[in-house]
């Protein structure tokens, strides 16, 4: 049954009392197994044992293979690392963050457009100029005025996670366990392609291990935001406690499980179907055909769209869910009607600027990681299309890996702003809170 907003904030917080989305936990569970045992069969088949003994499987030799283990094992250490390093920057120098966020983001359009003229896509170039241009308005005229109390939201956030360092313990289990899982991806796709002697490798096949692999990141990305919403929202209305970061880790990886698989895998599905459109688009570009092209370009645009608004949906409703315990389509339904108040718009407009914030962290973070993958596949000798394909996947376990280490302080950031929108006197009352105030003061906001 829906909920209004009143009637939310009666029920007791923190206080789950049954599992919500049991069926969406079910068939998570039931794709991890499918992955995890193609996995183990190839291994019990021996699929990998010829290029081990030196043999050739399909068009893979021993030596690309070990290449491109070494290459895998470069990409999820340096991404681990800048990850680690993007966390101590948002908690230790926030203004700084935020400045070079404003300025970085002109700078990035600029770069794709000097690289598009370049490679000689004048269209492209243009497009991106213009881009730049937009967006250093928008910086200069908006953004910048903000930068402060950005920081300070930054900087009431790292307070709290200062104070449970048990937050960083869950975060980095979660990316490890997320390593894990990319790797156990990676040898089940290489063993499903060399066991049907290639057959495999087509785009149907492709697409569904795509949506497998997101679907386990994504999931891993929620865990930890609702447990970092789950403790900041039990510090903002003074209800931590030394074990509240485990205790909201508890949940999110059990009552609200279900939840977290449901929401994780739409926002999976977005992304899968967005790859197959840009690939469409790609493949257009390539055989000269402008229908293809332009549809591939369209739908990419509408489920890019799509992927936000939805995210920005699961991201409030995962807030109220990890304080009232109700179901993803109930707390849905809050979000829906908060949008409509001063406090939700408040929200909202947070959104925007750390969310701008974050994905400059993680743009930059991919491209670092893609370089440093691209020259080490350049000093192993690999051929051009392994490199491509390293580079492709350097970019995208680098700002995939960072995304969900940055998902921590902006879960942070949403769950206060939407325990504010429920409740604004909390904040008065709790004297913890000075940074948060600060942040709201500011007429920028």
């Amino acid at each position: 049954a829906y909920m209004e907003p009143g009637e939310l904030r009666r029920k007791p917080k923190f206080q789950p009392e049954e599992y919500h989305d049991k069926g969406w936990a079910v068939v998570f569970i039931l794709n991890v197994v499918l992955v995890t045992g193609i996995c183990s069969y190839a291994w019990y088949k021996g699929t990998f044992a010829e290029l081990q003994r030196g043999g050739d499987a399909g068009s893979v030799s021993k030596a690309e293979y070990d290449a491109l283990l070494r290459v895998m094992g470069v990409s999820l250490g340096c991404a681990i690392v800048f990850a680690v390093v993007w966390l101590l920057l948002l908690q230790h120098a926030p203004l700084f963050v935020v400045e070079t966020a404003c300025r970085g983001l002109p700078v990035l359009f600029l770069i794709g457009a000097i690289a598009a003229f370049v490679f000689g896509s004048v269209l492209l170039g243009l497009l991106l100029l213009l881009l730049a241009a937009i967006m250093g308005c928008y910086v200069y005229y908006y953004l910048w005025q903000r930068r402060f109390a950005c920081a300070a939201l930054l900087e009431q956030v790292s307070r709290v996670f200062s104070k449970h360092p048990g937050m960083f313990v869950v975060a980095t289990v979660t990316l490890l366990v997320m390593c894990a899982w990319f790797v156990v991806w990676i040898f089940a796709l290489v063993g499903t392609v060399l066991m049907s002697g290639g057959a495999a490798a087509n785009p149907g096949v492709i697409i569904l291990f795509a949506l497998m692999l997101l679907w386990g990141f994504q999931v891993g990305i929620w865990v930890i935001h609702m447990t970092a919403a789950g403790l900041l929202s039990r510090f903002y209305f003074n209800e931590d406690t030394p074990n509240c970061v485990y205790e909201s880790a508890g949940h999110a990886c059990s009552y609200y499980f279900g939840s977290v698989c449901f929401g994780a895998f739409v926002i999976a599905l977005l992304q899968t179907l967005y790859a197959t459109a840009k690939f469409l688009e790609e493949q257009g570009r390539e055989d000269g055909n402008i229908v293809l092209q332009l549809a591939g370009c369209c739908c990419a645009c509408i489920i890019s769209q799509l992927e936000d608004v939805f995210r920005m949906y699961s991201t409030y409703a995962f807030n109220l869910i990890s304080v009232y315990s109700v179901s993803f389509a109930q707390a849905g339904h809050v979000v829906i009607e908060m949008c409509w108040t001063a406090a939700g718009f408040e929200a909202l407009v947070n959104n925007d600027m750390t969310g701008l914030v974050c994905f400059f962290g993680c743009f930059c973070a991919g491209l670092i990681n893609c370089l440093v993958v691209v020259f080490y596949a350049l000093s192993l000798g690999l051929a051009t299309q392994m490199v491509i394909a390293a580079a492709t996947l350097g970019f995208v376990v680098g700002y995939l890996i960072c995304s969900a280490a940055s998902s921590l302080v902006q879960s942070g950031c949403s769950a206060l702003f939407t325990c504010y929108a429920l409740d604004p006197q909390a904040c008065r009352n709790n004297a913890g809170m000075e940074k948060f105030q600060e942040c709201l003061s500011f007429k920028s906001w």
